[in-house]
């Protein structure tokens, strides 16, 4: 039986158990922004699990960034874990890195896989869309911007929008959210802060099945308690990044 229609406003309780004792808790490690840990921290917030976010500052000015807050630590995680990066996960005995690992670790721990099939082609999908991001938001921010906007994300939007009007799904792999959707939701939202930051209309609005996802993430018992925690008040980018 898939839990993910309970877990958003009540943590199982084999979950409760876990976390009970402060030792037990799961860690989430990145940087002090949203970046690639936001969909962890919302799939931990809609679990109901007590967890750690971990985060390292970058320090320094432009061309004189220090990241010594991570690269003092990781020596020893990486003891644990040679693919050792950022994101992580500690959870007990198990450490994880690679950012779709971590995310499909979590998947699991929390039965929210859904069609695993389903959920490996969105997560790859929205991966693409995350590394074009990436390119002009960490990259030469003016010159990239408008075609961003204009190009870039309506051709990843029109392949997302057009995969939930093939499997006439409420989510890209089922009727509840799977890590996918959750690094979906991260996605569209930091669009929808980059579109405010253009000024200009938003970016989401014309694909209907994506916008209906993103308010409908938003109402739930999890995605609430994210989004009122300071996680969510992160920047989405590094202090490099032209866009923040």
């Amino acid at each position: 039986t898939h839990l993910f229609g309970t877990i958003c406003s009540q943590p199982p309780p084999e979950t409760q158990q876990l976390t009970t004792m402060a030792e037990n808790k799961l860690e989430v490690g990145y940087w002090s922004i949203r970046g690639l840990a936001a969909p962890l921290r919302m799939m931990c917030h809609c679990a109901g699990v007590e967890f750690v976010s971990k985060t390292y500052d970058l320090q320094g000015e432009p061309g004189n960034w220090d990241a010594s807050a991570w690269f003092s630590v990781k020596p020893a995680l990486k003891e644990r874990n040679a693919f050792m990066n950022l994101p992580y996960i500690v959870d007990g005995d198990v450490v994880v890195s690679q950012s779709n690992a971590c995310l499909t670790y979590l998947g699991r721990k929390f039965n929210m896989t859904q069609d695993v099939t389903k959920m490996e082609q969105a997560l790859a999908q929205v991966f693409d869309l995350r590394n074009d991001a990436v390119k002009v938001f960490y990259g030469d921010y003016e010159s990239g911007k408008d075609a961003h906007y204009e190009k870039s994300v309506p051709t990843h939007y029109e392949k997302l929008n057009l995969w939930l009007e093939q499997h006439g799904t409420e989510y890209v792999a089922g009727s509840a959210p799977s890590p996918a959707d959750f690094h979906l939701w991260e996605m569209i939202d930091q669009h929808e802060l980059f579109a405010k930051a253009l000024g200009k209309a938003s970016l989401v609005e014309g694909y209907p099945k994506l916008k209906e996802l993103y308010e409908r993430m938003k109402q739930l018992d999890g995605m609430k308690a994210y989004l009122a925690s300071p996680d969510a008040s992160l920047p989405v980018n590094n202090k490099m990044a032209p866009f923040k």
